[in-house]
């Protein structure tokens, strides 16, 4: 499993990741000391010292940037930004008087929060982000953002995006602001949340279905491809292999993914090639057949993938180097219970509260000692998404200006 410094690593090349390790250690990959120094109950004076997102030691007062030692906080104009953000409307006079004139301008806007979350329009607003952020949408083709903006919404465990084995294909409707119930008709011989979503094969249908595994990689471990980093790495033919997989574990036939003439192809395939399998199956409308739909690109002609296309004799499918999978449902499980793809959603919402572009195509990366406290409330409250953003929207950094 990757350590929890992992989202200030991603899309960094090889070489650079093992110098900053090397030179500087964990402690300046995190911004700071690592530690939560936020204060989310102040009592509206002011800013907390340093806020969640200085990541410097509260201990170490010079180390705070003067700027945001210098914020103070506002809650009428949290509560226009949080309105914006979560209702897509301005607050009315009414609200922002009752934020304005409460003798507990805190207390008064919490309830105006959670008002706003429990408002229709959230529901659409969550749709929204989902679909930008999985990259999926139109006719027939979002049940997968609409079925993760449900769960949010509900208050669900987010565990269950991987792991549903009904409901899992659920519909939006724009004008009332609510969800309707449904099921995957993909044919899968098992349902596991969005793995088996007809909808997602369909779009990420592509040669030997790494398409599939990348919009997994991207869009729930926040990290484009290397996924597993070995550190140090070891010496293939004078190059960086940064993989833990055995180089000889990927195939070389008809496609030589143990190529080294230009660079080390298995740093990213023997990953991929290990995951791929288990989503070759469904075909290019995203249903499920009996046998391998995916084509291997070969001239001159593409022909149909086999297993011996991916991997050398004797190796079976998996999530990560030293945990085996051999079906989708077993791969949701493993997903689900990554803590990797815990911290991957949880700063997916703290770039949202805090109008930050996309953590994997912006590289608007998130040091984990940012998101340290409300990851760690993600992994206590049953992965309950909606109450972390709740608190974010509570959070100093999020009150202060």
């Amino acid at each position: 499993m990757m350590p929890r410094t992992w989202i200030a690593w991603m899309s960094m090349p090889a070489a650079a990741m093992f110098a900053m390790a090397c030179n500087n250690g964990p402690v300046s990959l995190t911004g700071g000391d690592g530690s939560d120094s936020s204060n989310d109950d102040n009592d509206g004076s002011g800013a907390s010292a340093s806020g969640e997102g200085a990541g410097a030691s509260t201990d170490d007062p010079e180390t705070i940037d003067p700027a945001l030692a210098a914020r103070v906080v506002d809650y009428n104009e949290a509560l226009r930004t949080a309105s914006l953000k979560l209702v897509r409307r301005l607050p009315t006079l009414a609200q922002i008087k009752k934020v304005h004139d409460a003798a507990d301008p805190k207390a008064a806007y919490a309830e105006e929060l959670d008002a706003m979350l429990a408002d229709p329009e959230f529901n659409a607003r969550m749709v929204k982000f989902w679909r930008d952020t999985m990259r999926m949408g139109g006719d027939g083709l979002d049940t997968a953002p609409v079925f993760a903006a449900k769960l949010v919404s509900e208050g669900r465990s987010f565990k269950e995006l991987f792991t549903a084995t009904s409901g899992n294909c659920p519909t939006f409707d724009g004008t009332t602001g609510t969800f309707t119930e449904g099921d995957c008709a993909s044919n899968a011989p098992v349902q596991a949340g969005v793995l088996t979503d007809p909808a997602v094969m369909k779009q990420f249908y592509g040669n030997m279905a790494f398409r599939r595994v990348r919009w997994i990689e991207e869009t729930f471990y926040c990290q484009k491809m290397p996924a597993e980093i070995n550190d140090p790495p070891t010496q293939i033919e004078g190059k960086d292999y940064t993989s833990p997989w055995d180089f000889g574990s990927v195939a070389t036939e008809p496609i030589n993914f143990q190529d080294t003439q230009s660079v080390l192809c298995a740093n990213c395939h023997t990953t991929l090639n290990h995951v791929a399998p288990l989503f070759a199956n469904f075909d290019a409308n995203g249903m499920w057949q009996d046998s391998i739909q995916v084509m291997t690109p070969i001239a001159p002609a593409p022909v149909t993938t086999e297993l011996s296309h991916w991997l050398q004799p004797g190796e079976v499918t998996a999530w990560r180097h030293g945990e085996e999978v051999s079906d989708l449902a077993e791969l949701g499980q493993v997903i689900a219970e990554d803590p990797a793809v815990g911290e991957c959603v949880v700063a997916r919402f703290w770039n949202y509260a805090m109008s930050k572009e996309d953590i994997v195509a912006d590289l608007a990366t998130v040091p984990f000692g940012v998101v340290e406290k409300r990851v760690n409330q993600y992994d206590a409250n049953g992965q309950d998404l909606k109450a972390v953003l709740r608190d974010m929207f509570l959070s100093d950094d999020f009150v202060s200006f």
